[in-house]
């Protein structure tokens, strides 16, 4: 029987991120390196205290998680941890890692990153650390070719081809500040996220 919980082993991925809102990019790119790699699993870890963020979220943590928690709603190979908040972690990957890692010692797992974060791994807290405690895989998106990361840290990852979605949560933003109608949004967005956002009169 296959493992349904990190818990009971198997390997798994980990996607972390603000997810300030969730979209398709997320979604895509953890189903996708899901199949590819035959994964168990993959765990979206929210960020409880995002380091790279000095102005907090636009969200607040519990809106995020019900956003990604609609998001996900269905996906039997996905689940969500609140493993920063349960434990206090500074909210550097490094970090996270090494919790997650903790918490669930019969499970393996490798991290996921998007494309338009290769460049920026070099800036990372301890970025040799973390490729030391895990594998990181990332996925392509528009705009980031793999030819143009230039730092050695690029060496070490493992690219795999995903579907590209051009789009972004701080567009996303953008556009609902605009006034974007429900149906202008859902391309971007699974319909209850949507919805969610609208009646909580969110990013507004």
């Amino acid at each position: 029987m296959f493992p349904t919980n990190p818990e009971q082993g198997g390997m798994w991925a980990i996607l972390g991120g603000t997810f300030d809102p969730v979209h398709y990019g997320h979604l895509t790119l953890a189903r996708e390196i899901l199949t590819g790699k035959m994964l168990d699993g993959v765990v979206f870890i929210p960020a409880y205290h995002p380091p790279h963020k000095p102005k907090n979220c636009h969200a607040s943590y519990e809106d995020r998680l019900a956003m990604l928690a609609l998001a996900v709603a269905g996906e039997r190979f996905f689940i969500i941890s609140r493993i920063e908040e349960e434990l206090g972690t500074t909210g550097f990957t490094l970090h996270t890692v090494r919790v997650v890692k903790k918490k669930y010692p019969a499970a393996g797992f490798y991290f996921i990153i998007g494309a338009d974060n290769i460049d920026a791994l070099k800036d990372w807290y301890r970025p040799e650390e973390i490729l030391k405690e895990i594998k990181i895989i990332s996925g392509t998106r528009p705009n980031y070719p793999q030819a143009a990361t230039s730092h050695h840290l690029a060496d070490k990852i493992e690219f795999m081809p995903t579907t590209p979605v051009d789009i972004s949560s701080s567009e996303i933003r953008e556009k609902i500040k605009r006034g974007a109608s429900k149906e202008q949004l859902i391309g971007y967005m699974p319909e209850k996220v949507v919805v969610y956002i609208l009646e909580k009169n969110l990013y507004r």
